[in-house]
């Protein structure tokens, strides 16, 4: 059992990994700053290097995937924004595609402005991230 847990784990990192990287070739280009962005997202969740290696070769095949859970939803999201901020450049289709992300996981835009102004470069931890996760559930879109 401990064995199909793990997989999914790490279905779920790789995909995380496969989001950021679309996002990163919106534009048509991932620039080297991108690029090392992913390997330190990718070492925070301990993928090896061909694995990284690997997603960044199949950036044309990638299909988005929703995650499932509030937590790994406001997760990505905030790693998007990194990604996005990586190269100090934040560009037109870059931001489209995350608040089109923002809004297919069921949020409001303004969750992503509130990220873009608590994202520091280079800060991995944020204080009171469980805090922030929790009160992020307030910027969910109400059903219609």
């Amino acid at each position: 059992m401990i064995g199909m847990f793990e997989h999914q784990y790490l279905k779920y990192k790789k995909q995380h990994l496969k989001n950021l990287v679309a996002l990163a070739a919106v534009d048509g280009n991932i620039h080297e700053d991108e690029v090392a962005f992913l390997y330190r997202i990718g070492k925070k969740y301990k993928l090896k290097l061909a694995q990284i290696k690997r997603i960044l070769e199949q950036k044309d095949d990638i299909e988005l995937e929703t995650p499932e859970h509030h937590h790994q939803k406001v997760s990505l999201l905030f790693d998007m924004v990194g990604m996005m901020m990586a190269d100090k450049v934040i560009e037109e289709e870059e931001m489209v595609f995350c608040k089109k992300m923002v809004r297919r996981f069921g949020y409001q835009d303004k969750l992503l402005n509130e990220m873009i102004a608590m994202y520091q470069p280079g800060v991995d931890e944020i204080d009171n991230w469980e805090s922030f996760v929790d009160e992020s559930m307030a910027y969910q879109l109400k059903p219609q």
